[in-house]
């Protein structure tokens, strides 16, 4: 049941909190302070009145009328369910009319039929409330995964989504100060017309992330040789440049298209134009907040210096070279384990065991294990500190078979285990130990800066693609709200009004 709870939470409390709204409006709604700009006043002293137009349907009575400059305040009360037209008069001078719609629960509503009303502010607040309540629960949710287990899909989707959060929360606040009266479905459509403005003040970082990206791609190409791999940071750092500009794009295009007529105020146009922008609007802004979620985790991970209690750790392969030696890429794991090993025995005293991990290559000599041995023996290490594991080919297998050597021939229930990668690769290699319930510990080694950006736009890849179905899950619960917005708007506007 407590599960059940903690799962359902936050439709919980949405559901209280509309309930709460509901029936605030309820008792409050059937009362409404219209007002009414720009009134021209008789030179011949005449008092204003208001004036209501219904039909004689009797759907509403002024309460009170306070003139203030070129203002008029009129209070009115719902008496029937209807249509209601409200002016402000002097004399032969009337001022424009507002729509007013008295609904079945006697709620008084102004210029559309889910326009304002009596107690939206106080709505509106609420919703505030509930962002901050959610950016809260997601920041203790994000501490409390990173003390769990730092290698964790949804510390990134709960870092990203604290970004989103922070930045609604932020634009709600600032709507609530600028614009105090704002219907229904203008609360929810603004909330969706805000993404594209935060991916537009998302555009200086993407071009700056192009700049380096392409800076470093060029130097990595000359380097290493030209492929679509080495390209990848070029790719998406584009495709992050076009995508801040997007949403404005396809407003400007909505706009001047001929084929879409966005400016009929009660036609499909403008509809399906709105649904549009606010969908891509949504594209962008997820996927650049889970980017800079991944950003963040990706460098805390590279940054991480496990804890000096480790009995083993694991020295993860890759390619070696045609002589049979470690590259300078792979000594640099190695390299990297040796220092944390001294590290720790300058700590605690305590010694640890080496694991060389991978096996070989079709183009290799020798295993990757067998060169990582050879060169550990070449910097001192003693031959009974190092365990060879020589069958993984990939990350995957680099974890389960070194822990099925380790169960082999210690007594301990959880042998304490750390790994050795290089930086771009320790959160994806710590994913792949937590897949197989390994708790593990990452360090990684440093490698040329202009391979870093390329290697880590490929990890950000292969980790996206790896939950997304998650991603798939939450974008799909965005278009809902994308949807119902629109149908809002359009039964507002359209059929109702």
């Amino acid at each position: 049941m407590k599960k059940l709870f903690l799962k359902l939470r936050y439709l919980l409390l949405a559901i209280v909190m509309l309930i709460a709204c509901y029936m605030y409006v309820y008792f409050a709604g059937d009362e409404y302070l219209c007002t009414v700009s720009n009134i021209s006043l008789s030179e011949d002293g005449t008092v204003p009145i208001a004036v209501i137009d219904d039909g004689g349907q009797n759907t509403l009575e002024v309460t009170y009328l306070r003139v203030e400059g070129n203002t008029a305040y009129v209070g009115v009360r719902s008496k029937k369910p209807g249509r209601a037209y409200l002016s402000v008069k002097s004399g032969d001078n009337e001022s424009s009319v507002s729509v007013l719609y008295v609904h079945k629960n006697g709620v008084i509503t102004c210029d559309d039929y889910f326009g304002d009303y009596t107690g939206s502010f106080i709505v509106r607040v609420a919703l505030a409330v509930y962002l901050a309540i959610l950016l809260m629960d997601l920041i203790i949710m994000y501490r409390r995964g990173l003390r769990k287990n730092l290698y964790l899909i949804r510390n990134i989707l709960s870092c990203g989504l604290i970004i989103f959060m922070a930045g609604s929360l932020l634009l709600t606040l600032l709507d609530l100060i600028t614009t105090p009266k704002l219907g229904l479905y203008e609360v929810l459509g603004r909330f969706m017309s805000h993404l594209g403005t935060f991916a537009f003040f998302t555009m200086p970082i993407s071009l700056v992330m192009a700049v380096l990206s392409t800076v470093s791609n060029m130097r990595l190409l000359k380097k290493e040789g030209r492929s679509w791999r080495n390209m990848l940071a070029i790719f998406l750092s584009l495709i992050f440049c076009v995508a801040s500009v997007t949403p404005f794009a396809v407003s400007y295009f909505l706009q001047n298209s001929n084929w879409l007529d966005v400016h009929d105020w009660t036609g499909p146009g403008r509809f399906i134009g709105m649904f549009i922008e606010n969908t891509a609007g949504i594209l962008v802004v997820y996927f650049e907040c889970i980017f800079a979620g991944s950003v963040i985790l990706a460098v805390r991970a590279a940054r991480h210096i496990p804890s000096f209690d480790k009995d083993y750790i694991l020295i993860l392969g890759c390619q070696i070279g045609r002589d049979g030696k470690v590259t300078r890429l792979l000594q640099s794991r190695a390299d990297r384990a040796i220092e944390f090993a001294e590290m720790q025995k300058k700590a605690t005293g305590k010694g640890i065991v080496f694991i060389p991990s991978g096996g070989k290559g079709k183009n290799e000599k020798v295993s990757e294990a067998a060169a990582i041995n050879e060169y550990l023996l070449s910097r001192g290490i003693p031959e009974s500190s190092i365990m060879i594991e020589d069958r993984s080919t990939n990350t995957y297998e680099n974890f389960k078979y070194a822990v099925e050597m380790i169960k082999k021939v210690t007594d301990k229930k959880a042998p304490q285990i750390a790994f050795s990668t290089t930086n771009y690769h320790v959160f994806r290699a710590g994913l792949m130990a937590r897949r197989q319930q390994i708790k593990v510990e990452g360090i990684g080694s440093k490698t040329r800066s202009y391979f870093w950006v390329n290697a880590f736009i490929r990890e950000f890849i292969a980790t996206a693609f790896y939950k997304r179905r998650t991603h798939l899950l939450v974008l799909a619960v965005l278009m809902l709200i994308n949807v119902a917005v629109t149908l809002m708007t359009y039964v507002s506007n359209v059929i109702l009004s």
